[in-house]
């Protein structure tokens, strides 16, 4: 198995960022409807993707490329993220590499190469990751791995062998139950995503043992190909 950037450090930023937006859904379809764009099939990703089927085995990296393809092949799309007991919300704007995460903790919003964050007792203010904020910090530092907080990125990281262990419902879509371990610094990472027949990962579960603690993220598509309007908060 191969090592790579997203695992513990995806679900360790998730713990202070509320982002997490490489964790994963619940056993329930989301409650949101499809609108009448979500309800149209995005365009399948003109790589070789593997094959999708009840108890296959596919290759992470292969399978990464495709969600990453098809996730940044939409006019926009938000999600909400539980870790630890506390959620947040995150939009995201492909064509602007423009994303928001709002969180009771602290918020992240970049457009471009521009971040501007803030935690739950400051104003909105540029990026720092020398601030004597910690939240403000982290906040920066975590920022500054968009992987971290985009999942579109973050299957762009993955590898590995995952296997195909069922099949659900998101958004009104079939999706299949795509289960798995990543690596990162001796640390093991389960994930299970939820991934449409054209790679749109719709939600995703990733756990690990972190400090002596169990760490869960969950994450689940509530739109999905609806633009999004991301401004620069100052």
């Amino acid at each position: 198995m191969r090592v790579n950037k997203w695992g513990v450090g995806v679900i360790l930023a998730a713990s202070v960022l509320l982002t997490g937006c490489a964790g994963g859904g619940s056993d329930k379809p989301a409650d949101a409807k499809p609108s009448a764009e979500a309800s149209q099939e995005a365009e399948a990703p003109t790589s070789d993707c593997p094959e999708l089927a009840e108890g296959a085995t596919v290759d992470g990296s292969a399978l990464g490329a495709c969600i990453s393809e098809a996730m940044t092949d939409t006019a926009g799309y938000a999600a909400k993220t539980g870790v630890m007991g506390i959620d947040s919300t995150s939009r995201f704007n492909p064509s602007e590499k423009a994303l928001e995460s709002i969180s009771p903790v602290g918020s992240v919003v970049v457009i471009g190469d521009d971040v501007w964050v803030k935690s739950s007792t400051s104003e909105w203010q540029a990026a720092d990751p020398a601030s004597s904020d910690p939240i403000v910090a982290a906040l920066s530092t975590s920022a500054q791995n968009i992987s971290s907080i985009d999942p579109a990125a973050a299957a762009a990281a993955i590898s590995g062998d995952f296997t195909i262990t069922g099949t659900g419902e998101r958004l009104g879509q079939k999706v299949f139950l795509v289960s798995g371990q990543v690596e990162q610094q001796g640390t093991a990472v389960d994930v299970v995503f939820e991934v449409t027949s054209d790679y749109v990962n719709l939600a995703s579960t990733s756990t690990a043992s972190a400090g002596g603690q169990t760490v869960e993220v969950k994450m689940e598509i509530t739109e999905w190909d609806v633009a999004q309007d991301i401004v620069a908060p100052i």
